[in-house]
């Protein structure tokens, strides 16, 4: 496609969860769940992490201020200290009743309408290791401290994949998975005693792209220049080869080495600029580098925490915050570094 002399389009993805980040275990528990399902199949995007296991430790309940406390723990290392006000959860919050059923594992802490487990009892609120960080990452009401919610959520990145026809479950959780099961097969346990399939974590994406065009006074306007429209896959099938090529994540086979380069990516077309950075407050680290996304609780925005890849040509980068551009400030760095 040919750029227009009068006009400059750039666009920055931004890379957001459809779901609480689940452990493979927690995938199969799940995959015939419907409501799950359907917020699974906004995906088509993913990546599988690896982490040691997580657990909630020294879990304590006051009756009478309805405050349950409990320590964060990644493997033996205490992450921080978490207080639930569990009248304050929007599900408890909303019941009819005053009262509630209660249950509290290592792993799981679930709230009930009714006696645990019983026909008729509801779930109101409940919360996996992984879905209290992403909670807490949204600042949602009820849950305090938890300050370092960040540095639990760091995961070393396996796999980066896409679904080319379809979306990311039946691509990953309820058709056979070629490296989830080579993961699952080759990966060592972090923490002794855990399984694998409790530190194998999948991360389901959505790709949420920001075009931006600029006009020259005397641009001649056409109806596509109003359209909106872009190609979807097209921009997935970029962002795989933009994160694999630059992080090299060790179950990914093909490493993409002519990026920004191939037949179905972006290059050649009419953006200027474009790049990719992860709405959520994660870090993945591999041998070959380290990205990191980040979220603010409070608008649901990425920040400039958050790292970020951009292309201008056949140049790719990967733009680390707080080194390329500086980090701290609320708003978008991504946004601005595309208009410049």
């Amino acid at each position: 496609m040919t750029i227009s002399s009068t006009s400059t389009k750039v666009k920055v993805t931004v890379m957001e969860t459809v779901y609480p980040p689940i452990s493979n275990q927690e995938a199969v528990w799940l995959q015939h769940d419907p409501e799950v399902e359907a917020r699974l199949r906004g995906s088509d995007f993913y990546m599988i992490g690896g982490r040691a296991e997580a657990t909630f430790r020294n879990v304590a309940v006051d009756a009478d201020s309805h405050v349950m406390t409990l320590d964060f723990f990644v493997g033996d290392d205490l992450v921080d200290e978490v207080t639930l006000n569990l009248r304050q959860l929007a599900g408890v919050a909303a019941a009819p009743h005053n009262s509630y059923w209660m249950e509290a594992g290592d792993k799981l802490i679930r709230l009930w309408d009714g006696p645990i487990g019983e026909p008729g009892s509801t779930v109101l609120e409940w919360f996996t290791t992984e879905k209290l960080i992403w909670d807490r990452s949204r600042g949602r009401f009820g849950i305090t401290g938890f300050d370092r919610y960040r540095k639990a959520a760091t995961y070393d990145l396996l796999y980066v994949g896409i679904a080319k026809i379809g979306d990311s479950f039946d691509r990953l959780i309820s058709r056979g998975h070629k490296a989830r099961m080579e993961i699952l097969s080759n990966e060592p346990q972090r923490y002794p005693g855990a399984r694998v399939t409790d530190e194998i974590i999948l991360f389901l994406f959505s790709a949420q792209p920001m075009i931006m065009t600029t006009f020259e006074p005397d641009h001649d306007f056409e109806n596509e220049d109003f359209s909106g429209a872009y190609d979807h896959k097209r921009i997935v099938a970029d962002a795989e080869k933009a994160f694999v090529s630059l992080l090299k994540p060790q179950y990914n086979v093909v490493k993409f080495a002519n990026y920004p380069k191939g037949a179905d990516g972006l290059h050649g077309s009419d953006y200027v600029r474009y790049g990719y950075v992860i709405g959520e407050s994660i870090t993945f680290n591999t041998a070959h580098g380290q990205m990191s996304g980040a979220r603010d609780p409070d608008t649901g925005f990425h920040t400039s925490e958050a790292d970020s890849i951009f292309v201008e040509g056949d140049k790719v980068s990967l733009l680390i915050s707080g080194i390329d551009y500086p980090s701290g400030a609320k708003g978008s760095t991504a946004n601005d570094a595309l208009a410049d």
